[in-house]
């Protein structure tokens, strides 16, 4: 068992989880409207996708990069229709009072929405076989338990970096404001729509 796997799939999780794409923008926008343990939810809601996805680069390697240059096309119309309807949702929606925000948030449907998110960009997983090229893992099936140690790395990376995140936005928050907190989720709002039409116009290019 090599325990370097887990400290090399530490690194992945936190690179691939680096909030810059949609994801990212929606566990921002729902730290901010609704509070930290919100944000974290919505993080360790991507981090099981991210996590999903590796266990698929690890075992499925050459099936898996076939399989999604078949169907690109559909898989970016199912993840632009997803992005759409995430970015109208957040682009409405009207920031909560910490006060009562455990009263009023799903915290299993933020988890949730997130991990779907998360999961409608199967391509994701060849930035990760990417991630791992670079990081020079290679044949990480030779045995099951550092298999495990390597998604277990990926995992916690990913949660580490929202956690820490969060943690810094929710402080951030209280200084916002309510108009600050909506401006928050009409810019989030736009760049998750953005990522849609990207999304659709990219079809043109298959």
């Amino acid at each position: 068992m090599d325990i370097t796997l887990f400290f090399k799939g530490f690194l992945v999780g936190i690179i691939i989880s680096a909030p810059i794409g949609p994801v990212g923008a929606l566990c921002i926008q729902r730290t901010m409207s609704y509070g930290r343990l919100s944000g974290i939810l919505s993080g360790i809601g991507a981090a099981v996708g991210d996590s999903i996805f590796a266990v698929i680069a690890v075992f499925g390697l050459t099936f898996i990069s076939g399989f999604l240059d078949e169907k690109e096309a559909w898989f970016r119309i199912a993840g632009g229709i997803i992005l759409l309807y995430f970015g109208l949702r957040v682009y409405l929606s009207k920031p909560q009072d910490c006060s009562n925000q455990d009263n009023e948030v799903n915290h299993f449907g933020i988890f949730g929405s997130a991990l779907l998110l998360t999961i409608s960009n199967p391509l994701v997983i060849l930035s990760i076989i990417a991630v791992f090229a670079v990081l020079g893992i290679v044949n990480p099936t030779s045995s099951y338990p550092s298999t495990a140690l390597l998604i277990l790395g990926v995992f916690s990376g990913a949660v580490f970096l929202w956690i820490i995140t969060c943690n810094i936005l929710s402080n951030y928050r209280k200084r916002m404001g309510q108009k600050g907190v909506l401006l928050v989720n009409r810019i989030t709002g736009l760049f998750i729509l953005a990522c849609s039409g990207y999304a659709f116009l990219s079809l043109l290019t298959i």
